[in-house]
């Protein structure tokens, strides 16, 4: 089970590839997609990982150096990562070679973060398989405009080449599932623990340094604001009858 939830996560970067190329209003569903994985990621935080992380196996002291470690794992694969907001196409900087070059580095760099995240979502789904469901799919809505990104800078390349590189993003997440599970045996519970602590820290990071800003810089607001409230109410909802 918690591979498979490894591969909903992976799942969702062919909805931004979809949405690419079947709807017009593109914009609406990158701002849907930003604004529910806040909104269900910060829920997740507050009604279940928080408490079980100070109820658990290992000190306070140590879940807050685990919840640093995760963050700084992000930070230093972020510091690799292209920045694809400062990359739009206009008519001055259109280019088909540079708009794949965008398209590829930018995948090389989603597999790497997502083989992470497969990791973590094996990590935490192994604790718990409502907790791990919920991050995939927090996870996922937040690969949506990934996906659109990777697809339409990828529109000039031949198809064969854009759906393996597409096929790969789209399975970087398992792979991260899979490579936890040949670990699972070495694994112990205070391990698990300090791990699920460790995935809180990405998921803080998520929130702060990307979903965050991009949520609240993002127009129209009112729609923004209706995306968070309703992943933070199912989510809060799903975690309380939980």
């Amino acid at each position: 089970m918690p591979l498979m939830i490894t591969l909903v996560a992976g799942l969702f970067i062919l909805l931004g590839a979809f949405a690419i190329k079947f709807f017009k209003e593109t914009h609406k569903v990158e701002i849907i997609s930003f604004a529910l994985a806040l909104g269900a990621l910060v829920s997740l935080m507050i009604f279940d990982l928080i408490p079980d992380m100070f109820e658990g196996e290992i000190k306070w002291y140590l879940v807050i150096v685990f919840v640093a470690v995760g963050f700084g794992i992000l930070v230093l694969l972020d510091l690799f990562a292209p920045d694809h907001e400062d990359h739009h196409d206009t008519e001055e900087n259109h280019d088909e070679e540079n708009s794949a070059h965008i398209g590829i580095m930018s995948a090389l760099a989603v597999i790497l973060h997502n083989i992470v995240e497969g990791m973590t979502v094996y990590t935490m789904a192994m604790d718990d398989v409502k907790q791990g469901l919920i991050l995939a799919i927090g996870i996922g809505l937040h690969n949506i405009p990934m996906g659109m990104l990777i697809f339409s800078t990828l529109a000039h390349k031949p198809k064969k080449d854009k759906y393996i590189l597409t096929s790969a993003v789209v399975l970087s997440t398992p792979l991260g599932g899979v490579l936890m599970m040949l670990l699972s045996g070495l694994l112990t519970e205070a391990i698990i623990a300090a791990l699920v602590c460790v995935a809180a820290g990405m998921i803080v990071y998520l929130i702060a340094m990307e979903l965050a800003p991009h949520v609240i810089k993002t127009k129209p607001v009112n729609l923004s604001v209706v995306g968070v409230v309703i992943g933070f109410a199912v989510v809060a909802v799903s975690c309380l009858l939980g």
